[in-house]
């Protein structure tokens, strides 16, 4: 945000450079526009060449095809009268070849030898020509007879001079038995009439044309007409058809295929008048902007901010934090207000005047800003009393940190008229919304918290209310709690199975923790798992559970369970530097196999994307530590980290399979996360199942696991293995008792 600004400070305080954008943009799009134009006309001129292509395509197939229809009807006389003679081929051919101008000769071979042809004269040297002993003109014949079908050969150079083709078609005669070969008849024709007829000569004014195929074989054929260097160029290509194979013909515009130029530097030079009047209206309209921007600048900085040290003002501060209160109680988040005031401002004031107390104060707001971020509000009010709104601080404990590093940074020394000069500041903290819903309620407490401070010996700072305090020493109370019930052991690792829905078989279980308080009882996690992460026990007690788990998978094991234990890692554990050595020396010295554990996360971790964090996941899962994203759904739910740092199981939360079966938007949810999970290899496990019928529509789903009371509740380690081994029973139909 604040890069976006600069630049566009930097866009308004220099007009010339906006004129450059607007000649540059301008520019720009005149040349996508003409790249656009050129593509344009050089694809009408490629629709007006593929038109002269396929014309000339239909005519060299419409003429092939005539020569063909020749030969076809000497085959239909030769089925009827297969002792044709000499005399009547040449009645017939005189008959055929009227308005033929193309075949010159057509010979008849019965048995593949030739007994007739016309016209005789000339040709005499042809008669009893054996196909199958012509080395030259086996290969076509004996395609011809092998595929039943006209073959066209060449075109190829005659003896008698001049080039043609040669088509040739295989002649059955109907058999009792089946089709017996007669033989071939043949028909030679003249290529250059050939091409002539079919306008090859008189389109070739505009364009360059090549045909490769000889021998009807295509594209990889040779080259018999035009470059071979045409087939490597950007042409149009199109195949011809044949009777039997095919050729294929190459069409590109001697000049190749290019725009009018005429056209294309008229539009240049349109575009550079465009460009130059915009650049200059943009360079006359920048200054115009920038006179009554200043003007407006002046007058909106002397409403709204102190002109000494640049912050906001009482007044636009009370305007910041009303918008910022509606944008909290929709978002229903937590934060602080710091209202501050530096202790004994007056002396240095009065001892080293009011130029030194000036410079007293832009020092502190300076160190004000530096200390907060940039989501934070920094203000002066009035005098010596500053304010800060620290966004996203939700408990005391929190903020308390917070205080005493600004102090911290408040006591460093003030240069004052050359010498180090001592300040302290009291500081009143208050809560929203606890400690207040609107601005004059924060303002009001805060302020009087800070004056607690002050009677309380300054240099310190006050929570509004005694009760924060007293819940700040609550968790205190309940930090020392926990470490005395490590150190006397009353922690255990209770364990909720996980079943494969597709082979029945509880092949994980989760490991929670629960603590057996001599005087409270029973306590679940949730009592005291988020004091401990606020306090930072929570990685002792962290270590604790991974170790317990390595000692009952073991148990496990020895009680013949193949299992893999499922165990909650906390976010603020994957910060310390140690943490991968930790845990694998845990695995190590308990001698178990890493993977046989699945470390349960939040996506905050991911989502954090600390670049240490990372490097840990990534070392255990070499280790083959497998990974699960707990409570899917209810945070930050992005794909993108589950591409870039895969995860091998996704857990639904329970709170969307609790109205799996009243609530279609839920079930839309859950099966959405199926599905994602399926497409990226992630197995999917469902958490909270207690109905038969919410099962019944995970099964439909697809869903690969499901954890909840609908198969068993959590359960101590005593519990769990006979718990196990009965559903392995079941599964098996074998009676089984508790052991």
């Amino acid at each position: 945000m604040r890069l976006l600004s600069d630049a566009r400070q930097l866009l308004l305080s220099n007009p010339i450079i906006p004129a450059f954008i607007v000649v540059g943009t301008v520019l720009l799009i005149a040349f996508l526009f003409i790249q656009l134009e050129t593509h344009r006309l050089i694809g009408e001129e490629k629709l007006k060449a593929s038109g002269v292509l396929s014309t000339l395509r239909a005519r060299l197939e419409g003429e092939i095809n005539g020569n063909i229809s020749v030969l076809r009807s000497l085959k239909a006389e030769i089925a009827a009268n297969p002792y044709m003679g000499q005399v009547t081929l040449e009645r017939l051919a005189v008959e055929l070849l009227r308005d033929n101008q193309q075949i010159k000769h057509i010979a008849l071979a019965p048995g593949l030898v030739i007994k007739n042809i016309y016209p005789l004269k000339g040709n005499e040297r042809a008669l009893g020509l054996d196909y199958s002993a012509n080395e030259s003109q086996s290969g076509s014949v004996m395609k011809a007879v092998r595929e039943k079908q006209i073959v066209i050969s060449g075109p190829l150079t005659l003896v008698q001079g001049g080039e043609a083709l040669i088509a040739r078609t295989p002649i059955y005669l109907e058999h009792e038995a089946e089709p017996k070969l007669w033989g071939i008849v043949s028909a030679v024709i003249n290529y250059d009439t050939f091409l002539e007829s079919s306008g090859i000569v008189s389109e070739q004014d505009d364009f360059s044309l090549s045909i490769r195929g000889r021998d009807g074989t295509g594209s990889a054929g040779a080259v018999f007409l035009g470059s071979e260097s045409l087939f490597e160029q950007d042409a149009l290509l199109t195949t011809i058809n044949l009777p039997s194979g095919s050729w294929q013909m190459a069409l590109l515009p001697k000049q190749g295929w290019s725009a009018p130029t005429g056209q294309l530097w008229l539009m240049w030079g349109g575009a550079f008048t465009v460009a130059l009047i915009l650049g200059l209206a943009a360079y006359l309209f920048i200054i115009v902007y920038q006179q009554k921007n200043e003007a407006m600048q002046t007058a909106n900085y002397r409403a709204n901010y102190d002109f000494l040290t640049g912050l906001p003002n009482r007044y636009f501060f009370t305007q910041r934090l009303f918008v910022l209160i509606k944008e909290m109680r929709r978002e229903q988040l937590d934060f602080a207000v710091f209202f501050i005031d530096i202790d004994r401002f007056k002396q240095i004031n009065d001892s080293l005047g009011h130029t030194a107390g000036d410079a007293l104060l832009v020092d502190f707001a300076n160190r004000l800003v530096k200390s907060s971020r940039d989501t934070d509000i920094v203000a002066r009010l009035a005098g010596d009393e500053f304010v800060i709104v620290l966004r996203n601080v939700g408990d005391v404990i929190q903020a308390d940190l917070l205080a005493e590093k600004l102090q911290k940074v408040i006591q460093q020394p003030f240069f004052l008229d050359g010498r180090q000069h001592l300040m302290t500041a009291s500081i009143g903290i208050a809560m929203y919304p606890v400690d207040g819903a609107d601005v004059t309620a924060l303002l009001l407490h805060s302020d009087q918290a800070m004056y607690a401070a002050k009677r309380a010996g300054r240099n310190t700072h006050f929570f509004f209310n005694e009760g924060m305090r007293e819940a700040a020493e609550h968790h205190l109370l309940i930090h020392a709690d926990i470490q005395r019930g490590m150190a006397a052991e009353e922690f255990e690792l209770y364990y909720q199975p996980i079943l494969n829905i597709r082979t029945q078989k509880i092949d994980k279980c989760e490991a929670l923790i629960r603590w057996n308080h001599p005087e409270k009882g029973l306590v679940m996690p949730d009592r005291f798992i988020s004091v401990a992460e606020k306090t930072g026990i929570i990685r002792e007690l962290g270590n604790w559970i991974l170790r317990q788990s390595c000692k009952d998978l073991r148990t496990f094991l020895e009680a013949d369970i193949d299992i893999k234990l499922s165990v909650n890692r906390s976010v603020s554990e994957f910060y310390s530097s140690k943490a991968y050595e930790t845990w694998k020396g845990i695995f190590s010295e308990n001698s178990v196999d890493s993977n046989r554990f699945i470390f349960e996360i939040t996506e905050s971790l991911f989502m954090d994307g600390h670049s240490s964090q990372m490097n840990t996941i990534s070392a255990l899962r070499k280790l083959g530590v497998q990974f699960s994203i707990d409570d899917f759904g209810t945070g930050f739910s992005a794909i993108n980290y589950l591409r870039n740092y895969p995860v091998d199981y996704l857990k639904i939360d329970k709170s969307f399979v609790n109205d799996l079966l009243n609530d279609d938007q839920d079930k839309t949810l859950v099966e959405v996360i199926i599905k994602m999970g399926r497409a990226l290899g992630i197995a999917v496990v469902a958490e909270g199942v207690e109905q038969d019928e919410q099962l019944a529509v995970l099964e439909s789903l697809e869903c690969d696991y499901m954890q909840g009371y609908l198969l068993a509740k959590p359960m101590p380690l005593s519990q769990a293995i006979p718990f196990i081994h009965m559903h392995e029973a079941k599964q098996w139909g074998v009676e089984s008792s508790p052991l």
